[in-house]
């Protein structure tokens, strides 16, 4: 079965390759790259969402498909050029440090814009490129350098660290049909290294107890096709409406490889993929992730996706390739009739699915409402509080420019995920790659509350306060249902002792966007009932900073 995918594949591949040499030369604006959803990956990604997120609440641009995420820098170029002829055209007001960071992202998006370069390019683009009337090759590169304190006994680690961080980026395009990407994100840490910063999958050596090293990589080459573009190689995706947080797929473990097919019309994006996953246990020898989604804004004003997935381990099943399968009926007969899909001497069957849907509403201009249920497993309709019905909720509001404060975000945002949920009775289920969750990183048996508002003084110059409560009962992905517990049995809440931690952070950052960036924020922490243990209360500090150059 190990060989079945790859022999599937390579008369389609083949195929592919031969394909782009029949259509056009390349045109501006169609550059297939994704910008990743992770600022380690890459600097100036936060700010570039976070600008168009911006402009979609004020409604300055039509609505899209935001929960389906990452955008490409095609897509991006494409909104920018639509916000600057707007603007031009007095259809819509910006501020002015908005026009400004609109101008900067144009810069930085100039290769895509469908205008003369010059235009807008005040500087270098690439560190090298090769560009010509169907191809455009680069190689960009970005460093970075930090340096991390903390104090006490919250955090795992005691001490300061030091992190330099070397950010290539090797992309490329032939005609507007075949893209391709590598970001190999390189980071040293020393000093006091602390072992929570990179997931721990990331580590590729130590050559001495005050040296290690952490490499985060993102490589894919992208088909287009004339009714959908089909992605090989290693990514992360992000699925709903949160800013904080998202409940089904979100963007926090390490890239999975995938196979990923995304086709949009009009105002809608579906998407289905099949992953490989990873998992520590030396039982768990193979372990896949299918899933697929359908997302709708309409109206400008009102957001509406669904999404299915599905974790399968120690066999690959080929049915779950179908991009229009519904799981949650084809399950029961692929996985429930295959002896290798359960453990039966532990009574479990079936492969283990999840289920959400999510929804934004933008009634006024300014005010995003939005909200996600996830269901994993049970029947919560008929028994709410029985431990086989784990669910999650998240729910939160966005403001832009709030009681008339100008260039001001505001974010409030609560996620709460049961007990059980993300676990399975099969191990080879469980919903993690692996030490990670695919969901939101809080986990099972957990909730958090997350406020941040952000204020911009000028172009460059940038603050955020920000206070998070993040709880979790005694309850993790790793803990299933016991077997030999009473079938009646129920969730709860925040099972047993609960550990709180509240996070009170000011940051301040001063950004060129294209071009440097300096960070600091200081972080106060309280902890009650750490490690779920009553009555052990601890408080710390974290000071950060960093300072990132594009070359």
């Amino acid at each position: 079965m190990q060989n079945t995918l790859p022999s599937l594949l390579r008369p389609l591949l083949i195929a592919l390759i031969f394909h782009f040499y029949l259509f056009t030369p390349m045109t501006q604006g169609s550059s297939l790259i994704n910008i990743p959803l992770k600022s380690e990956m890459a600097i100036f990604s936060d700010e570039t969402y976070a600008f168009i997120f911006r402009c979609l609440n004020k409604r300055l641009i039509p609505g899209i498909t935001r929960g389906s995420l990452p955008l490409t820098r095609g897509q991006v170029a494409s909104i920018l050029m639509a916000l600057s002829e707007k603007h031009k055209n007095r259809e819509i007001t910006l501020s002015k440090i908005d026009q400004k960071r609109l101008e900067a992202l144009m810069q930085l998006f100039a290769d895509e814009l469908p205008v003369p370069r010059a235009d807008f390019s005040k500087r270098r683009l690439h560190l090298l490129q090769s560009k010509g009337q169907s191809h455009h090759f680069a190689i960009d590169f970005a460093a970075s350098q930090q340096a991390i304190s903390r104090t006490n006994a919250v955090f795992p680690m005691a001490g300061t660290t030091h992190v330099t961080g070397l950010l290539p980026h090797i992309h490329g395009q032939i005609r507007n049909d075949l893209g391709f990407s590598t970001r190999v994100a390189s980071y040293a840490l020393y000093g006091d290294a602390f072992e929570d910063l990179f997931a721990s999958e990331t580590s590729v050596g130590i050559l001495n107890r005050d040296l290690e090293f952490r490499q985060p990589i993102d490589a894919y080459f992208k088909f287009k096709l004339p009714w959908f573009q089909l992605q090989f190689g290693q990514e992360n995706l992000r699925w709903g409406p949160g800013y904080h947080g998202a409940l089904l797929m979100s963007e926090h473990p390490v890239s999975m490889n995938s196979i990923r097919l995304q086709a949009s019309y009009n105002h809608l994006t579906f998407t289905a993929f099949t992953a490989v996953l990873e998992d520590r246990a030396p039982e768990i020898y193979e372990k896949y992730l299918s899933g697929h989604r359908i997302e709708g804004f309409f109206w400008d004003r009102i957001g509406i996706g669904v999404s299915e997935t599905i974790v399968y381990g120690n066999r690959f099943e080929p049915s779950y390739l179908n991009p229009v399968t519904v799981y949650l009926f084809s399950e029961r007969y692929i996985a429930r009739g295959d002896d290798r899909s359960s453990n039966r001497s532990r009574g479990n069957l079936g492969d283990n699915i999840l289920i959400s849907g999510d929804a934004r509403l933008r009634l006024v201009d300014n005010l995003e409402i939005y909200g996600e249920l996830m269901v994993d497993d049970g029947d919560p309709i008929h028994d709410f509080h029985h431990w086989d019905t784990k669910l999650g909720v998240l729910g939160g509001i966005y403001v832009t420019d709030p009681f008339g404060s100008s260039d001001t975000d505001l974010h409030a945002e609560y996620a709460f995920i049961s007990q059980y949920a993300y676990t399975h009775e099969n191990p080879a289920h469980s919903y993690k790659h692996f030490s990670s969750v695919l969901g939101h990183p809080i986990g099972s048996d957990a909730d958090d509350l997350w406020v941040e508002l952000r204020h911009r003084f000028t172009d460059k110059l940038e603050s955020a306060l920000t206070y998070e409560l993040e709880r979790h009962g005694e309850g993790s992905v790793d803990k299933p249902h016991p077997a030999n517990a009473p079938g009646d049995a129920r969730w709860v809440p925040l099972s047993g002792i609960t550990q709180s931690e509240h996070r009170l952070t000011l940051g301040v950052n001063y950004t060129a966007i294209g071009r440097y960036s300096f960070a600091g924020e200081f972080t106060q922490v309280w902890v009650e009932n750490k490690k779920n243990k009553a009555g052990v209360n601890e408080s710390g500090r974290e000071i950060g900073l960093k300072t990132s150059y594009r070359f």
